[in-house]
């Protein structure tokens, strides 16, 4: 049966007490998720883990929102509290959390999640990609490495 541009094969017999379901092209194929992502925060986790999924699975629209949404979390989570998404990202910017060159290509990607968001649109996957080759970079400087080097630093 194919579904959304996927074959799904189920098949089991009389003395098979399970059912099988395999799935043509493995949705799980695909984009790997960063190193040491069990070291971001939680609801980070949760949000980044279904935009690589989303993206595996040739999901465009959501994507776009998980881009979106990971930004959010981040802004959140580094208690960026100003009015909007926009202003959240220039208040990183303000506490140091990220340079200039970096508040004006998360600003990019905000534009990317709204229109993704608010007009149903679709990017193409170089785009996507490319997104999130800027949301490993963002998670990997502000979380990951930042961690890794204190753990180093005391030992």
């Amino acid at each position: 049966m194919w579904i959304l541009g996927r074959l799904r094969k189920t098949h089991n017999n009389s003395e098979d007490l399970t059912h099988f379901v395999d799935i043509y092209p493995n949705p799980e194929d695909g984009r790997d998720a960063i190193d040491y992502v069990h070291l971001l925060p939680s609801n980070l986790q949760l949000i980044y883990h279904e935009t690589i999924k989303s993206i595996n699975s040739g999901l465009a629209v959501l994507t776009g929102m998980g881009i979106r949404a990971i930004v959010e979390t981040v802004c959140k989570d580094k208690n960026a509290n100003e009015k909007d998404l926009y202003e959240k990202i220039n208040g990183l910017e303000k506490q140091g959390v990220l340079t200039k060159k970096d508040a004006d290509i998360l600003h990019k990607l905000r534009t990317l999640g709204n229109e993704a968001a608010h007009e149903v649109k679709p990017h193409n996957n170089a785009t996507l990609t490319l997104a999130l080759d800027v949301i490993d970079h963002l998670l990997k400087g502000v979380y990951i490495l930042p961690l890794l080097l204190s753990s180093s630093d005391r030992s």
